[in-house]
C-alpha cells in the first residue's frame, strides 16, 4: 500500500500526527510506502510563509483577534470562503504529485490539506481515498469537505458534533489522534530512572512542557510554583526549541545552582534577555532543564502532573500516558475548544491569570499565592483527585488509535475500484486559475511583513489581557481582503473573456 500524507506546519501537531501515522504503516507491512509531504510549502512557498508566520503571529501577538478569525472561519462567512476559495485554487498543485507516487490513498492531517484534496475527488481529477485526521477535541468548519472518504476524531462527542455539521456519521471514527505506540507503554521502572535522573523518587514529580510559543506566561508559572510551600515536588522542564526560554531557564537556575538537576548547560547565542526581574526567581524545587528530546513519553511516564498549552498532540500523548493535566493560556479557538472538552471531562483543570478581585481578596487575606499556585498544590496534596483524573485519562486514551487509523485507511484501498489521475490539460477550467491566487498570497504575504515587523511588533498593545478590542478590526480586515480577491477574480475573469473574443 501507497500512502501520501499531506500534513503542514502551523504548530507542531500536524506534522507529529503524520509521523505517528508513518511508523505503524511501515510496521505494519514492511513493503508499504509512506511520503510525508508538507502541503502548504509544496503548492506554493509564499502560500506556506504567509499562513505559517500569520498564524504564529496572530497567535502570539494577537491572540484574541486569532480566535475571532478562527470563529469567523468556521461558519458560512466570508472568512470562510476565503479560505476555500484559496485553498481550491491551489489543489491542482497535488497532481502531477499524485501522478509520480501514485499512492493507493492519501491522509491529511490538516484542515487545508483536506479542502484541497476533497477539491481533486470533487472534480473528479482522481478517485484515490481520502482520510481526514481531525488533531483536535473539537471539530471546525475546513476540516468538512463534501469529497473526503473517512474521517478521523479524537472522541465519540465529536461523531454528533460533526453529523450536526452535515456528515454521515458512518464515516466518522472516533479512534483517536494517532500517537507514537510508545506513550502508551508503562513504565515498570520508574524509581530507577527517577534515581538516574538525579531525583527523589519518594517526592511527587510536576512536568512542565512550554511549547513553541511564549516565555512570560511559563516563567510566571514557574515562580508560582517554587511560591508553593506546603507540599513538596520536583520539576522537569522541557523548552522545546525554543532557544530563548531555555536560556531564561538555564540562567534561573545558575542564579540558584543547588536546585539544578544534572548537568550545566550553556545559553544559545543571539537571543535576547529576559527582563532582569523575570530572572531572579528564588528557587525551591529541584529542577531538570531539557532543550529539545526525542524521549517526551520517557518524561511523562515517570510525572504525576503536566502543565501545558492544550494543544492536540501533547494532548493526546498526555491522555496515553494517564498524566493529569493543567492547561494554561490557550489560545482562543482551537486551544480553547480543547480546554473545554478536557476540563468537563475530569482530564485536566485550567489555570488563568489572577483577576483583579482574586488579589485584592488576596492582599486582604494576606495571602501571596496565586490561581496557579493554590490549583497545583490541592492536586498534589490530595492524591485522589490526581488518581480520579488519571482514571479518567485511562478511559480515553485510545490506545490503538494510529493501528485504527491504518485499518480505516486499509479497508479504503481494499474497497475502491483501480485508482485514476486524470492528466492536467484542462485544470484551468476544472479549478481557478491559479496566477491570480499566487497574486492574493503575495499580497497577503505583504501585509503580514508589514504589520509584523519588529517595530510593528514593539509598537503594538498586546491584547492577552483583554484590554483591547480587536473584533471588529479582524472582521474589517477579512472583509477588505475577501472584497479585494472578488475585485481582482472579476477583473481577471473580464481580462480573460475579451482576450478569448479578441482571439475568435
Amino acid at each position: 500500500m501507497k500512502v501520501l500524507i499531506l500534513s503542514a506546519k502551523t504548530g507542531g501537531g500536524h506534522m507529529r500526527a503524520a509521523q505517528a501515522l508513518e511508523e505503524v504503516i511501515k510496521e505494519r507491512d514492511e513493503n508499504n510506502e509512506v511520503m510525508i509531504v508538507d502541503g502548504l510549502e509544496y503548492v506554493n512557498h509564499y502560500f506556506n510563509k504567509a499562513v505559517v508566520k500569520g498564524y504564529k503571529f496572530s497567535a502570539t501577538k494577537l491572540p484574541r483577534m486569532y480566535g475571532v478569525l478562527y470563529r469567523a472561519s468556521n461558519n458560512d462567512s466570508n472568512t470562510y470562503k476565503l479560505v476555500q476559495r484559496t485553498n481550491s485554487h491551489f489543489a491542482k498543485k497535488f497532481i502531477p504529485l499524485l501522478a509520480e507516487f501514485k499512492p493507493d490513498v492519501m491522509v491529511s492531517t490538516h484542515p487545508f490539506m483536506s479542502i484541497m484534496c476533497s477539491r481533486l475527488r470533487e472534480k473528479c481529477i482522481t478517485n484515490i481515498p481520502l482520510v481526514s485526521i481531525l488533531t483536535d477535541f473539537a471539530p471546525h468548519a475546513s476540516y468538512i469537505n463534501p469529497c473526503v472518504s473517512e474521517y478521523v476524531v479524537s472522541s465519540e462527542q465529536m461523531v454528533d458534533e460533526l453529523e450536526k455539521l452535515g456528515v454521515d456519521r458512518s464515516i466518522v471514527h472516533p479512534v483517536g489522534i494517532p500517537i507514537p505506540p510508545v506513550f502508551f507503554e508503562k513504565d515498570e521502572q520508574k524509581e530507577e530512572h527517577l534515581r538516574k535522573m538525579g531525583f527523589d523518587p519518594s517526592l511527587q514529580t510536576v512536568l512542565i512542557m512550554a511549547g513553541s510559543f511564549g516565555v512570560t506566561d511559563i516563567l510566571k508559572i514557574y515562580e508560582n510554583l517554587n511560591d508553593i510551600e506546603d507540599v513538596n515536588f520536583q520539576t522537569i522542564v522541557i523548552t522545546g526549541r525554543n532557544q530563548k526560554l531555555f536560556n531564561a531557564f538555564n540562567t534561573i537556575l545558575n542564579n540558584n545552582p543547588e536546585m539544578r538537576v544534572g548537568d550545566i548547560q550553556v545559553n544559545f547565542e543571539g537571543h535576547e534577555d529576559i527582563s532582569r526581574r523575570d530572572l531572579k526567581i528564588k528557587l525551591t524545587k529541584k529542577t531538570k532543564l531539557i532543550y529539545f528530546t526525542d524521549e517526551v513519553q520517557t518524561f511523562m511516564h515517570i510525572s504525576d502532573l503536566i502543565i501545558t498549552k492544550p494543544g492536540g498532540l501533547t494532548v493526546t500523548e498526555s491522555l496515553a500516558s494517564c498524566l493529569p493535566m493543567v492547561l494554561f493560556r490557550g489560545i482562543p479557538g482551537q486551544e480553547t475548544d480543547n480546554t473545554e472538552y478536557l476540563t468537563a471531562n475530569n482530564l485536566a483543570v485550567s489555570i488563568q491569570k489572577t483577576s483583579t478581585e482574586d488579589k485584592l481578596h488576596n492582599m486582604l487575606h494576606e495571602k501571596k499565592r496565586s490561581n496557579a499556585a493554590d490549583t497545583i498544590s490541592k492536586l498534589l496534596k490530595y492524591p485522589e483527585r490526581l488518581r480520579s483524573m488519571k482514571e479518567s485519562c485511562s478511559r480515553l486514551n485510545n490506545r490503538d488509535s494510529a493501528y485504527k487509523v491504518y485499518d480505516i485507511m486499509k479497508k479504503s484501498v481494499d474497497e475502491m475500484n483501480a485508482p485514476v489521475i486524470l492528466p492536467s490539460e484542462n485544470d484551468a477550467e476544472l479549478l481557478a486559475d491559479e496566477l491570480e491566487a499566487e497574486r492574493l498570497i503575495r499580497e497577503f504575504e505583504e501585509v503580514v511583513n508589514k504589520y509584523s515587523g519588529d517595530d510593528f511588533e514593539y509598537a503594538l498593545p498586546d491584547d492577552s489581557d483583554g484590554e483591547y478590542e480587536f473584533e471588529d478590526k479582524g472582521y474589517r480586515f477579512i472583509d477588505m481582503m475577501y472584497q479585494n480577491f472578488k475585485k481582482r477574480r472579476s477583473e481577471h475573469q473580464i481580462k480573460k473573456e475579451l482576450k478569448s473574443g479578441g482571439e475568435d
